[in-house]
């Protein structure tokens, strides 16, 4: 399996996993070093995670959804690096990158993306309040509501 990613001019080959007798190869996308599963450049030694091989050009992130993430090769600033909104460290690999000069890493966009759909899948299953029911007065209304079932004790 091959991939013709936007990053690199030659196709990336899938590797399974890294074995421990190749040396130690960098992600050109996160920076990190390259274990498990990703996608390489047979010709010039340019390596990508496959998580971060396959992240989208393009994303909706929950923190930020006025204005869709763009990602680049590296951050857009001609003054220097640009710093990661999300974990406050300098972006100096692949970066998600918002006109309004919004930035994160690859993999901090990545993780803060899922955390926060995790967050929202588990927040739908909350029963939301009856918009029927007043509840400025819910301490009264208990009362009342003790009143009739306790009988009037109060």
């Amino acid at each position: 399996m091959s991939l013709q990613h936007f990053s690199h001019q030659h196709p990336l080959v899938f590797i399974e996993s890294h074995g421990h007798e190749i040396e130690k190869v960098n992600c050109s996308g996160c920076g990190e070093s390259v274990s498990g599963s990703s996608f390489g450049c047979v010709e010039c030694g340019f390596y990508l995670h496959k998580q971060c091989a396959e992240a989208p050009a393009e994303m909706n992130h929950p923190f930020h959804p006025n204005h869709n993430l763009n990602l680049l090769t590296r951050n857009p600033y001609k003054t220097g690096t640009g710093t990661c909104d999300f974990c406050r460290k300098p972006c100096e690999n692949f970066v998600y990158h918002c006109s309004c000069s919004l930035d994160f890493h690859i993999k901090c966009a990545l993780f803060s993306h899922s955390i926060a759909e995790k967050r929202n899948a588990e927040f739908q299953d909350i029963p939301r309040i009856d918009p029927s029911i007043n509840t400025e007065n819910v301490t009264e209304e208990l009362k009342k509501l003790n009143v009739l079932l306790v009988g009037s004790h109060y």
